[in-house]
């Protein structure tokens, strides 16, 4: 029997000290954007989540080859 690994990455919309931060450009990129290509280029999992309760934040999901929760 062969496992899976599976990625769950959290990235809520609410912050208290700075608004939206996960989708707050770093270096021209979505600051959630850095933790999904860590990720995906790892080579570690099979399959990565998206979890937010922030559709702005799971529309970044769109991009990569990886699920997406509303929560």
């Amino acid at each position: 029997m062969t496992k899976k690994v599976l990625a769950v990455i959290p990235a809520r919309k609410g912050s208290k000290g700075i608004p939206n931060k996960n989708i707050y450009p770093l270096l021209n990129k979505p600051l959630v954007n850095w933790t999904i290509d860590a990720a995906v280029s790892s080579g570690l999992f099979d399959e990565i989540i998206l979890s937010s309760d922030s559709e702005e934040i799971l529309q970044e999901a769109d991009k990569y080859n990886i699920q997406k929760h509303h929560r």
